[in-house]
């Protein structure tokens, strides 16, 4: 993995790629059943290769199109997959991936709350992109700011339109060293999770504190060449005066963990998403870019969610008709006491 990030040259570089775009088409129906639309238009090679996350044949309907980009006259090739799901619920039975292997795979859960309130219900709907990246043990949040985030992941350039050169030169080295801070603890808390799981599998000493310490130590030195998993495994069993962990690696142990550093830890790219969201009431919350009656809508890139959950959430409302009709015949009936009463 080449750890000296380059971060900038890598987004331009991948800008200038032609992806896939998606778009996720929600709608909630009164009677609690949901309906599902998920497009993925693109180059023919990629529509036509299963573009999507989730098993097709689960139930989905597809149907095949294409059409012309009006940007550079190119033909795009489309892909739509439908499908009618008993409950907001059963959604993730078909969106959400339980494996770990699911870096390279939108994996989304969605959640719908309710509260009765008399003559109204109140919903909470929650739709969840989670983050690509396979390590969950920190927040990048506590180390790049909205802004670099931003800027390094979903192609964001506001922040820096005011500032000159060696200012921008500034920001852009200030976030790749705290991004590769963010890389390297994670990746450390990693290995020393999986050593310690093989030591109590196999009646070894698990790492002290200070081992602990020397493998964050070894991996946060190691930004100029990545992380040489073999390389530190013989350096602590020799402070440890141990072999357990070279015998590990002979063995393959950390084999997985390896391909995840070349493959999965540095995460870029630019491709487009379009989310809408449908309710059967009054939409009065949201974080949605734009309101189109009882619908939300939403622009964004993969790079929202590569490194953090992105949540697209809404509120909503419904009258409660059954309630007024109620009430309305125990008035009736009250009434109608009250005047009996009067007259007799």
């Amino acid at each position: 993995m080449r750890t000296k990030l380059l971060l900038v040259g890598l987004i331009l570089i991948l800008s200038a790629c032609k992806d896939l775009s998606y778009r996720y088409y929600t709608r909630i129906n009164d009677d609690g059943t949901v309906f599902k639309q998920i497009i993925a238009e693109g180059d023919s090679s990629q529509v036509y290769s299963c573009p999507f996350s989730f098993d097709t044949d689960n139930g989905w309907s597809l149907s095949y199109d294409k059409k012309v980009d009006n940007s550079n006259g190119d033909t795009l090739f489309v892909v739509i997959a439908e499908k009618t799901f008993e409950s907001v619920q059963t959604v993730n039975n078909d969106l959400t991936l339980n494996d770990k292997d699911s870096v390279y795979k939108d994996n989304i859960s969605v959640r719908l709350s309710e509260q009765f309130m008399g003559f109204f219900n109140f919903y909470h709907y929650e739709e969840t992109f989670k983050q690509r990246f396979p390590f969950r043990h920190l927040s990048i949040d506590d180390y790049l700011s909205k802004d670099e985030y931003a800027y390094f992941f979903e192609g964001d350039t506001a922040y820096v339109q005011h500032m000159n050169k060696a200012e921008i030169n500034a920001f852009e080295e200030d976030g790749e060293r705290r991004f590769w801070n963010y890389l390297a603890s994670s990746l450390g808390i990693e290995f020393i999770d999986l050593s310690n799981q093989y030591a109590g599998e196999h009646q070894k000493t698990a790492f002290s504190q200070a081992d602990s310490l020397l493998v964050m130590q070894l991996i946060q030195s190691s930004v100029d060449d990545g992380p040489e998993i073999e390389a530190i495994c013989k350096m602590l069993d020799m402070k440890m005066h141990t072999t357990w962990l070279n015998e590990a690696y002979s063995n393959g142990y950390f084999e997985h963990f390896e391909e995840q550093i070349d493959n999965e830890a540095i995460l870029l790219d630019e491709n487009q998403y379009c989310a809408e969201v449908q309710v059967p009431g009054l939409l009065y919350a949201t974080n949605a870019n734009l309101i189109d009656g009882k619908t939300a809508q939403w622009q964004f890139k993969r790079g929202n969610f590569l490194y953090k959950d992105f949540t697209l959430s809404l509120e909503y409302r419904t009258i409660n008709y059954w309630t007024f009709i109620v009430i309305g015949v125990l008035l009736v009936i009250l009434l109608g006491s009250f005047l009996i009463k009067k007259n007799s």
